[in-house]
């Protein structure tokens, strides 16, 4: 099963909610939304973490800009505007898991 983390705060022990669905052979990706795109800014202490759990990660484009921080970005994340957002709820993903 596909499971899609959505993000949209402060969240330091997202790696023990990735391990945790990660038993089971679920695959696990995440979105970061609203404030969540912290988590991957270089200024994040956690910010390793999130790159240490070697999954897709998702972050709203529209609030990286928001928040000027696109160039401030540690992880390889996919930056996506809402109609991807929507496909990726909807279509891609079979559970979403908001933390």
């Amino acid at each position: 099963m596909k499971f899609l983390i959505w993000l949209s705060g402060d969240c330091s022990n997202v790696d023990e909610v990735v391990s945790a669905i990660r038993t089971g052979d679920n695959e696990v990706a995440i979105l970061l939304v609203q404030d969540g795109v912290f988590l991957a800014d270089k200024g994040c202490e956690h910010s390793k973490n999130l790159a240490d759990l070697n999954v897709p990660v998702f972050a709203s484009k529209n609030h990286v800009e928001e928040r000027g921080i696109g160039k401030r970005l540690v992880v390889d994340a996919k930056l996506v505007d809402y109609p991807e957002i929507v496909d990726l709820v909807m279509e891609q993903y079979d559970k979403v898991v908001s933390v």
